[in-house]
C-alpha cells in the first residue's frame, strides 16, 4: 500500500488487473507528465541526502490481519500481497515515482522500444534470489523474465489447467512472443501498438517469479509458508502466520537497486487491524510506528498530546468501498432491483458515519485518481449520489415495486470480516437503510474475503440468489484507470464475466480505449466510460465513497513518497531511521 497509511493494505475484488498509465516512451502520447527512466537505478546516482540515510532497526506496522489468497504473484489480488511482493520481489520494470510518473527498471536494468511492437529488456548485472531452496540464491537471468510473461499470458497451471485466477492474463494477451536472446537480454514482440504495455509490466503484483519456485509450490501457495515467497527484492520473507504475523529482513544483495539500501534491518507486521486501541496504545509505546485513527476524536487528543513528536500524512484511502453483483441473470438482471439499491444507499451519511466527514464520494475511478475521475458536482446529478436524498429513495421504491422486489424476499448481503471489525456497526447501517426503503428483511453474514472473491469469480453474487456484498474493494492499481476499463467492462474481455451488465456504450468507449495512445483523448473516454457505469448502477460495481487517512508517525520515521498507491517496492530505498532523533529514546529494539 502507499506510505499514507499505517496498515499493510486492504483488499478488494473490484478489479482484475493492473491498471495502467502509458509512459512516454510510448510511439506517441502519454499520461501527463509521465516519464520512464530507460536504464541505470530505479533513481538517479546516489545523492547526499541517500548518503546520510542511517541503517538499522526494525520497523514495526499494523497487518491486515488474516487477509490472502494466494501466494502465487500471477494469480493474487489481494492488497495485502501488494505489499508483501513490492517487499520481496521485483517487477521487470515499477513505479519509482508516482509524483513525478517515472516508472524504471528493477528487475530489468535497462529497456529500448526500437519499435512500436517490440521491447528490449537487459537483466540487471548482479541480481541474484533469495537464497531459499529450490533456488539457492542462483543469479537472475533473461529466461526467468520469459517464463513470467508466457505464464501470464497463457493463463494455465502447469498441468495444463485454464484457471480464472490468472488476472492480469488479458494484458498479456498482446504479447505475440517473449524469447531470450541471451542470458541477460529478453525481447518481447506484441502483435500491435499498445498504450500500456510497460504499465503492465509495473503493476502491483505484476512480480517475477522463479520459474524453479513455481514449479515446486504452485500447487501449495494457498498453504501460505515463508518458504514458498523467494523473489530477487530488498526484504526476504523468513517468518509468516496466517493471523496475519510477518516477519521481514534485509537482502543486503539488492543494495544495487535502492541507492544502498535497505536501510532498516527489517519490517514486522503484527495482527491489530481491526482494534483501534490495541493500535493506538502500540503506537503510544512506540511498538509499532505509524497509526492512521479511524476517530477523528482521537486523531485530535494524538496529536495535541504528542505535539512535537509526531507528524502527520494526510492521503486518500488505498481502497474505496464498493459492492458487486452479478448482473447477467435474475434478480440483478433487472436494473431496476440493483439500480433500487444503488439508490438506497447514503453514501455522504456513509462518510458522516463511519468516518466524521473525512472521506468523498466515489465512482468506479475514484476522486484520487483525477484528472480521470469524474467531479464531485457531475457526480452528484446521477443516481445514488443526489444531494436530494428523497428524491433517490422515492426512485428507489418505485423501481423496487415495478421489478417486483418485494416478491424476492429475505436478501442476503455478504460483509467483509475485517471491514465490519474496523467499522464496527457497518453492516447494521447498511441493513437498516435498506429495509428502511425498500421493506424486505436484509440478513448479513460476515464473511472472510477469501470466501467473498471466490464467490466473484463463480458469479454468486446474483446469479439465481438473492445476495450481494459491500466492503474495501481494489482501485484502479495505476493513475491511469484505463486498463480497468477495457478488462472489466468490455464485453469481449474476460474480467466482464464477473459482471455481465450489458450497457449500450461502454463496447465502443472501451475500443476506442484501448488504442488511444493520446492522454488527453484518454481522460476523456475514462470519464464517458465512467458516466456509462454510473448510468448502468456501476456495471457490476457499485461504488459508494472513499475515504480519507490520516496517519501518524514518530519524528525518527522517514518515508518514503506519501501516496494511495503501492509504494513496497520503494521501501528499500526511501525509508529509514533517525536513530539521532530525541523520539527514537524509549523505542524497544
Amino acid at each position: 500500500m502507499g506510505v499514507g497509511a499505517a496498515s499493510m493494505g486492504l483488499v478488494g475484488c473490484g478489479d482484475d488487473d493492473d491498471d495502467t498509465t502509458s509512459p512516454t516512451s510510448a510511439p506517441s502520447g502519454s499520461t501527463p507528465g509521465a516519464t520512464t527512466a530507460a536504464g541505470g537505478s530505479p533513481t538517479a546516482a546516489a545523492t547526499a541526502a541517500a548518503a546520510a540515510k542511517q541503517k538499522g532497526g526494525i520497523a514495526r506496522f499494523t497487518s491486515a490481519n488474516n487477509t490472502y489468497d494466494t501466494f502465487d504473484a500471477d494469480r493474487t489480488r489481494f492488497g495485502p500481497m501488494g505489499t508483501l511482493l513490492g517487499l520481496t520481489n521485483n517487477g521487470v520494470v515499477q513505479w519509482s515515482d508516482y509524483a513525478k510518473s517515472i516508472i524504471a527498471p528493477y528487475f530489468a536494468e535497462s529497456m529500448e522500444q526500437p519499435d512500436p511492437t517490440t521491447y528490449t529488456f537487459k537483466v540487471r548485472k548482479g541480481l541474484t534470489w533469495h537464497n531459499k531452496p529450490p533456488v539457492n540464491g542462483r543469479a537472475a537471468n533473461a529466461k526467468d523474465i520469459v517464463a513470467h510473461i508466457d505464464r501470464n499470458r497463457v493463463g494455465k497451471l502447469k498441468d495444463g489447467t485454464e484457471d480464472p485466477n490468472f488476472y492480469r492474463k488479458a494484458d498479456f494477451a498482446i504479447v505475440s512472443k517473449a524469447e531470450a536472446v541471451d542470458d541477460m537480454t529478453v525481447k518481447v514482440t506484441m502483435s500491435k501498438p499498445w498504450p500500456y504495455f510497460l504499465n503492465t509490466l509495473a503493476g502491483t503484483w505484476t512480480k517475477v517469479q522463479a520459474p524453479e519456485a513455481v514449479d515446486k509450490f504452485e500447487t501449495d501457495y494457498a498453504k501460505f509458508t515463508g518458504d514458498q515467497i523467494i523473489g530477487t527484492g530488498g526484504f526476504t520473507l523468513p517468518e509468516f502466520k496466517s493471523e496475519g504475523s510477518l516477519s521481514f529482513r534485509r537482502f543486503d544483495k539488492a543494495s544495487t537497486i535502492h541507492d544502498g539500501g535497505p536501510y532498516w534491518d527489517g519490517v514486522d507486521f503484527v495482527p491489530l487491524f481491526t482494534d483501534q486501541a490495541a493500535q493506538q496504545a502500540a503506537f503510544e509505546q512506540k511498538q509499532i510506528d505509524a497509526f492512521a485513527p479511524t476517530q477523528k476524536a482521537v486523531l485530535d487528543d494524538l496529536k495535541k498530546r504528542l505535539e512535537g513528536k509526531v507528524y502527520e500524512k494526510a492521503t486518500f484511502g488505498t481502497n474505496p468501498v464498493s459492492g458487486t453483483y452479478y448482473g447477467g441473470a435474475a434478480p440483478w438482471q433487472d436494473q431496476r432491483l440493483i439500480g433500487a439499491i444503488n439508490r438506497v444507499m447514503d453514501r455522504r451519511g456513509l462518510v458522516q458515519q463511519l468516518n466524521q466527514g473525512r472521506g468523498v464520494m466515489a465512482g468506479y475511478t475514484p476522486p484520487g485518481w483525477d484528472p480521470y475521475a469524474i467531479p464531485e458536482k457531475e457526480l452528484a446529478t446521477f443516481p445514488g449520489y443526489l444531494e436530494d436524498r428523497n428524491k433517490d429513495y422515492t426512485e428507489a421504491k418505485a423501481m423496487w415495486a415495478a421489478g417486483g422486489g418485494d416478491k424476492l424476499g429475505e436478501i442476503l448481503l455478504d460483509i467483509p470480516d475485517i471491514y465490519e471489525g474496523a467499522n464496527s456497526g457497518v453492516s447494521a447501517l447498511i441493513t437498516n437503510q435498506l429495509k428502511s426503503i425498500l421493506g424486505n428483511e436484509f440478513k448479513v453474514k460476515i464473511e472472510p474475503y477469501a470466501t467473498i472473491t471466490a464467490k466473484i469469480v463463480a458469479q454468486k453474487y446474483g446469479n439465481g440468489t438473492n445476495n450481494t456484498w459491500f466492503g474495501w474493494v481494489n482501485p484502479p492499481a495505476d493513475p491511469d484507470p484505463s486498463v480497468g476499463m477495457i478488462n472489466s467492462f468490455n464485453s469481449k474481455n474476460p474480467g466482464y464475466k464477473q459482471w455481465e451488465v450489458k450497457m449500450a456504450n461502454m463496447d465502443a468507449i472501451t475500443d476506442k480505449l484501448a488504442l488511444e495512445f493520446d492522454s488527453k483523448k484518454r481522460i476523456d473516454l475514462c470519464r464517458e466510460a465512467g458516466r456509462e457505469l454510473l448510468n448502468n448502477s456501476g456495471g457490476g460495481i457499485m461504488s459508494l465513497y472513499l475515504q480519507l487517512t490520516n496517519t501518524l508517525y514518530w519524528n525518527y520515521m522517514h518515508i518514503g513518497e506519501a501516496t494511495q498507491f503501492v509504494t513496497a517496492q520503494n521501501w528499500a530505498r526511501d525509508m529509514w531511521f533517525d536513530q539521532k532523533d530525541p523520539t527514537w529514546s524509549g523505542r524497544p529494539s
